[in-house]
């Protein structure tokens, strides 16, 4: 089977992964508008409530327009020669740690995104979702975007437990050049690109840590 053929069988399978609960919007991946060859893999924490789930296009809705996350993330990929955009020849491949939308809370009449709980994450895990796509795409650099996709990725696939902060961390990495690797690719954790995270736009001026990046990117 190709690369093509594998992720339309995966792509089938995070669709019918719901480990939030039944979701009848949820729609499949467009593998027309997937690099499948892509260099870097982002897995962020879990499905935003509008743009893949309902457009089939990671960062974009469903007319066409990029969200604000990928917007923001745009402007850091751009620094190195990627895009979130999928005519780019350099487009990303995004994923997340829980293929599905966790729904909302609401408190004090205020309606935010619910976060997956541990058991959400860990029948995630085990679907083996995620570590099949890693194998499919074979990028040479993964990017853990916000602490659940850090913290997740070590503990079930690295098997150790964070020693740092995610921002710690990223510090750490940036400052020393010390990066974990899974299966001999570098992993590399960020800051969140949501709008809502003002730590992110200090990632766009972390020379050493794009430094890095361009250096893992060259071999």
């Amino acid at each position: 089977m190709t690369k093509r053929e594998q992720l339309l069988s995966i792509f089938n399978s995070i669709f019918q992964i719901n480990v939030c609960g039944k979701d009848s919007k949820k729609v499949r991946r467009d593998i027309s508008k997937t690099n499948v060859d892509s260099k870097i893999i982002i897995i962020a924490e879990a499905m935003a409530p509008e743009q893949v789930r309902l457009s089939g296009v990671n960062y974009f809705y469903k007319d066409g327009s990029i969200g604000n996350t990928g917007r923001s993330l745009e402007k850091f990929l751009k620094l190195f020669d990627y895009s979130v955009y999928p005519n780019s020849p350099n487009c990303i491949y995004h994923t997340e740690i829980v293929h599905s939308f966790p729904g909302y809370d609401i408190k004090n009449g205020k309606k935010s995104i619910r976060r997956p709980n541990l058991k959400e994450i860990e029948k995630s895990v085990e679907s083996g979702i995620l570590e099949r796509e890693i194998e499919i795409i074979k990028p040479q650099l993964i990017f853990l975007m916000g602490d659940t996709a850090y913290q997740t990725f070590y503990k079930y696939f690295l098997r150790v437990k964070p020693k740092r902060t995610l921002t710690s961390e990223i510090e750490y990495i940036s400052k020393t050049g010390n990066y974990q690797k899974y299966q001999g690719i570098a992993l590399l954790p960020l800051q969140h690109s949501s709008g809502a995270n003002p730590r992110f736009s200090s990632i766009l001026r972390n020379m050493e840590l794009l430094n890095l990046i361009k250096k893992i990117l060259d071999h």
